[in-house]
């Protein structure tokens, strides 16, 4: 879920970008509030709940009248990652037994929103580097626009899952929160979904191609472009 924190700022959970480890850090920090509506929700699908159902939209009236500092918008945090990997990522997760490639939403659903739907039926009995091409080839630049959903609204910031732990202190420390940087830095990583022995070969063809593709997001990120 989107969370907000008790002093009213806002975290985006911009799937497989470390949000899980976040959402665990901030509850057992006593800096969580409450969650808010989908648990991939970026901004847009916030500010405009209404097509998501009567609850949901009672939920957003009521919790953001309540708890959500607004005015002029509330304090918005998210992180990303480098996009090759978070291809790997995504590919190892949903590849596992136990998920099978279960679909995300439903894109001709219009109720059923979530921001990986394009990607249903793209990975099912399919190599690494063969998910990757149809990837590229439905949605060319697919992780940059993903990430764009989240951070172009504005975001006030973006950290990254390669410094997560860190990122996160910074983050906190900005909104000027009361927290134990120490436990925060020792703090396990949660939902790892790969290791080296797992890690997928890239065809250095589709790497290239990918690059290319991805290059808004990692110039905008600060991420090598080779």
């Amino acid at each position: 879920m989107a969370l907000i924190l008790k002093n009213g700022a806002l975290f985006l959970h911009i799937p497989k970008t470390g949000g899980t480890w976040v959402t665990k850090v901030l509850r057992e920090g006593g800096l969580l509030r409450c969650s808010i509506g989908h648990r991939h929700a970026n901004l847009d699908h916030l500010l405009a709940p209404g097509w998501q159902g009567l609850g949901r939209k009672l939920e957003w009236c009521w919790k953001r009248s309540r708890y959500l500092r607004t005015h002029p918008r509330p304090f918005t945090f998210c992180f990303v990652r480098h996009p090759l990997d978070w291809y790997e990522s995504f590919y190892l997760y949903k590849n596992q037994p136990s998920l099978n490639w279960e679909r995300d939403g439903d894109l001709d659903n219009f109720h059923r929103w979530h921001p990986n739907a394009v990607l249903n039926g793209l990975g099912e009995g399919k190599e690494f580097n063969e998910f990757v091409t149809a990837v590229m080839d439905r949605a060319p630049g697919y992780v940059s626009a993903l990430f764009s959903h989240y951070t172009f609204r504005p975001c006030d910031f973006v950290g990254k899952q390669e410094n997560l732990r860190e990122d996160l202190v910074t983050v906190l420390e900005r909104m000027g929160c009361e927290f134990d940087a120490g436990l925060i830095r020792g703090k396990e990583r949660i939902n790892h979904s790969r290791d080296e022995k797992t890690k997928p070969a890239w065809d250095p063809a589709v790497r290239e191609r990918a690059l290319r593709l991805e290059r808004a997001a990692l110039e905008r990120f600060g991420y090598p472009i080779d």
